[in-house]
């Protein structure tokens, strides 16, 4: 994504990568949007704006198999959205980062999510039985024509596409195993050609990927089996996340006896880091499932200070120096950006000049010192413009003002009305800048004959061609040509 600012002379903007809009990555950096439960209970996933979805959950006691149940009315539903957390952040270490979203699910009987609710529609036809695939092996389809009746198309819902990739061409499902073991539910979805007014149709089909050559471990088949996880300044543990089910914690390996659910406060003011072991229950499709693995994980557990703000973190934006050498403070996405303490403007200069200024930025609340300005204060590199008047310097004379291209054309008119442009010919002036006195010439879009030196009856019936522009209100010129009158006032003609 690109973004086009336009910028008239006489300043150049500072204009920098925006910081992320929180030094911590949270649901509203996350900027989770579209999440959608259908009257089936079939989920669409939000779509972030940062971060990658890693996997879903819900407390809600009927969701199962990464779906909910049909409802007869309108019913609220909430899940859980697990987000990768991208470098940039000051929580990146932790890896994950939950969001819960919330959606209200149509209703079969009755609704207001939509005008009428659905009715019709495919139906089932017996049931898809459960899919095995290897870690490495073939993919398998399926021929979903022969499970629906009355359908026209068709869809799929697939909700761990780290376990299994779903393809869909046609009417044949294809499911492909990825490189972890497993078990999910993927469902396909019968429609008709008056879908939404008909409803749809779900058949559920369970898939398990094994990889029975694979002892699951700390190091396989992921490295490490424990990812992410945080320990709050409190001492508050949120465990890491792993394939399999993550169970006990304790301080030292091996010992029942340093089981624990929470940590000592860190009362330092410096983070530290905090090791502790965790309980895996091995999950489906690995050659010792069910069997407890214990692995270790490094945490790092926030001291009492503060973080210290950075520039970085200030995000400055919007510096510049005006061609008379005045500075613009700009703005700041965090903390409070300030006149610089030189506030004098610079000398102008003649060609582009290179400066460095120093701008004081204020804390905010939530870092070391806040409220206190930064030591040393940010500097921000800018440039300086030349001084070249928008008005040029060349000399120019204006006839009076017509409606019309070719309204001279009923007399003689003097060129005598000085002006000034950026350009030195006539053939030159389409697109130019005509001022008078120093200023932008407002020329009321009128058309006006235009000659290089003041002259009497140069303009109109005069026997021979001459320049017409057209200027508008700021000056610039929006058209130009060459026209030509008979003696007589009684004809003529435009050679653009």
């Amino acid at each position: 994504m690109s973004t086009k600012i336009n910028v008239r002379s006489p300043f150049y903007l500072h204009l920098v990568e925006p910081s992320p809009p929180l030094p911590d990555f949270d649901c509203t950096v996350a900027g989770l949007a579209g999440f959608a439960v259908d009257n089936q209970g079939i989920i669409t996933l939000p779509s972030p704006a940062v971060g990658v979805i890693d996997s879903i959950s819900s407390d809600d006691g009927d969701f199962s198999n990464n779906k909910f149940p049909t409802e007869s009315t309108d019913t609220s539903r909430t899940i859980k959205i697990k987000l990768l957390i991208p470098t940039g952040y000051a929580n990146t270490s932790d890896i994950f980062f939950e969001c819960p979203v919330t959606a209200t699910q149509q209703g079969t009987s009755s609704s207001v999510v939509l005008p009428t609710v659905c009715s019709g529609g495919p139906s089932a036809n017996g049931s898809i039985s459960s899919k095995s695939l290897s870690v490495g092996g073939s993919s398998i389809d399926v021929a979903l024509a022969g499970f629906f009746t009355n359908e026209t198309t068709y869809d799929f819902s697939n909700l761990n596409p780290n376990l299994v990739t779903v393809a869909l061409s046609g009417s044949t499902l294809t499911l492909s195993p990825n490189v972890i073991a497993g078990s999910t539910t993927v469902y396909a979805i019968a429609r008709d050609n008056n879908f939404p007014a008909t409803c749809e149709k779900t058949q559920s089909i369970a898939v398990s990927v094994s990889d029975s050559t694979t002892a699951f471990s700390c190091t396989e088949p992921t490295n490490p089996a424990l990812q992410g996880g945080s320990i709050t300044q409190q001492g508050a543990i949120t465990k890491p996340s792993s394939l399999g089910s993550v169970g006990t914690i304790r301080t030292t390996s091996g010992d029942p006896s340093t089981n624990i659910t929470s940590y000592p406060a860190n009362t330092g003011t410096a983070e530290r880091n905090v090791d502790l072991f965790f309980d895996i229950t091995v999950p489906s499709g690995y050659s010792n499932a069910t069997a407890i693995v214990e692995c270790e994980a490094r945490l790092v557990q926030k001291g009492t200070s503060a973080p210290e703000f950075t520039c970085k973190l200030a995000g400055l934006t919007g510096q510049s120096i005006a061609r008379n050498g005045s500075i613009f403070t700009g703005t700041a996405f965090r903390g409070t950006v300030k006149t610089p303490a030189s506030s004098t403007p610079f000398p102008t200069v003649d060609t582009d000049t290179s400066r460095t200024v120093n701008f004081p930025v204020t804390i905010p609340s939530g870092y070391q010192n806040a409220g206190s300005d930064i030591s040393g204060g940010c500097d921000v590199p800018l440039i300086q413009p030349a001084t070249v008047s928008i008005c040029g310097s060349n000399n120019f004379y204006l006839s009076t003002p017509k409606t019309s291209l070719l309204g001279h054309c009923s007399d003689v008119y003097s060129a005598n009305k000085l002006v000034t442009s950026t350009e030195s010919s006539l053939v030159g002036l389409a697109q130019s800048q005509i001022c008078e006195g120093g200023v932008a010439f407002d020329g009321k879009g009128l058309y006006y004959g235009v000659f290089t030196s003041s002259a009497a009856a140069a303009i109109g019936a005069i026997g021979r061609s001459y320049y017409i522009i057209q200027i508008d209100s700021s000056g610039i010129v929006i058209d130009t040509a060459i026209a030509n009158c008979d003696a007589l006032g009684g004809g003529s003609n435009v050679l653009v």
